[in-house]
């Protein structure tokens, strides 16, 4: 049997869960995930009296206010029509509502954002026995693994107000694939990799009939991967992720993939636009004649203030390594706009960065 919760209030800070309990689906020692099935006022997350930094812990918070062009730049018409597209972009896929100056947004829509949010917070019992197992694993060193997929749990997220309102499929039922924490003590061989917690969380929006397809939200899935210390890693609130990856794709405007650095001196976080059929940035503005290249990355490094776009068309990540003795064997290329270096972007410029990421 599965039991259902209701959310009662858009900040899931302010909620009370103590009767909320799911059974358990075949969970075991070594994976305790169960099925989980929750429903909720609404999927919107907002910032509110009583959650003030909600939306600061969303997925995209730091690069979408980071970019904002400053000081010499700060009224350089081609780099403030760039940052608009790149952040209306954005909003696409993350279901983001800008404020009045399109700096920031007053709210966000998205699967992921949730079901971050619904973790630090707590309260849901799965969950949160899932963040415990792996705090009790690292306590004693031993490998240990909670994933939904392997226990053939399932993760059911309902919004009421839009079931009601009688909104299409996707905009009020998400169904997550996986939710998965890995606790490896030792890391792959030859990696120095210790004392690490890894985990993922992929959305998937149900199949639907071709005469309700295009009603449907944009997003079609997203797939997310973070890494933590595992010896600074808690069963409650907010963990730190030392690196962070989200990829999302949409039914109609492509995909974008968010790659995060956290605990380098230079932290960074990359955008690759993933969209050859629709121009998404006005390259133009910047001298060139493909405006859809198959490789467009945009890059804020926090540390240095700044923010750089590479794009490269038809160039392989690696490429023939003619310097070595085997036959086979490559390098990475770099003309392809991931290895590119800082003298090849297309632009750059100052940038308003993000204090948290010094």
């Amino acid at each position: 049997m599965r039991h259902s919760c209701l959310f009662v209030a858009v900040s899931l800070s302010v909620l009370t869960l103590s009767g909320c309990r799911m059974e358990s689906t075949g969970s075991s020692a070594f994976n305790p995930a169960t099925n989980v099935d929750l429903v909720f006022s609404t999927f919107d997350l907002t910032n509110t009296e009583q959650a003030a930094d909600t939306l600061s812990f969303t997925r995209f918070s730091d690069f979408y206010q980071g970019i904002q062009p400053t000081g010499d730049n700060a009224d350089n018409e081609d780099h403030l029509a760039t940052v608009e597209e790149i952040r209306r972009h954005i909003d696409i896929f993350i279901g983001a509502q800008p404020d009045d100056t399109g700096q920031d947004y007053t709210r966000v829509r998205n699967p992921l954002d949730l079901m971050n949010q619904v973790i630090s917070v707590g309260g849901i019992t799965n969950f949160d026995e899932g963040r415990r197992y792996i705090r009790d694993r690292i306590a004693l060193s031993q490998a240990g693994n909670y994933n939904t997929r392997s226990a053939g749990a399932r993760i059911r997220f309902t919004d009421q107000a839009a079931s009601f309102s009688l909104q299409p499929l996707n905009d009020y039922e998400w169904n997550y694939q996986t939710l998965d924490w890995r606790y490896l003590p030792e890391g792959p061989e030859g990696s120095e990799l210790t004392e690490k917690v890894y985990r993922t969380i992929q959305y998937v929006a149900r199949s639907v009939t071709d005469d309700v397809r295009e009603e449907q939200p944009e997003l079609l899935s997203v797939l997310a991967g973070s890494r933590f210390d595992a010896l600074q890693f808690v069963a409650d609130g907010y963990n730190q992720p030392e690196y962070a990856t989200a990829d999302y794709v949409s039914r109609n405007h492509g995909g974008v993939e968010l790659r995060q650095t956290f605990v380098t001196d230079a932290q960074l976080d990359t955008l690759f636009i993933k969209n050859t059929e629709q121009t998404v940035i006005d390259l133009s503005r910047y001298g060139a004649d493909n405006t859809t290249p198959d490789c467009l990355r945009v890059e804020i490094n926090y540390a240095m203030d700044t923010v750089h776009i590479y794009t490269s068309d038809g160039e392989p990540a690696r490429v023939p390594d003619d310097s070595a003795e085997e036959d086979d064997a490559t390098k990475l290329n770099p003309k392809n706009c991931v290895n590119q270096s800082e003298d090849l972007a297309i632009a750059n410029w100052s940038a308003a960065s993000a204090s948290t990421r010094k």
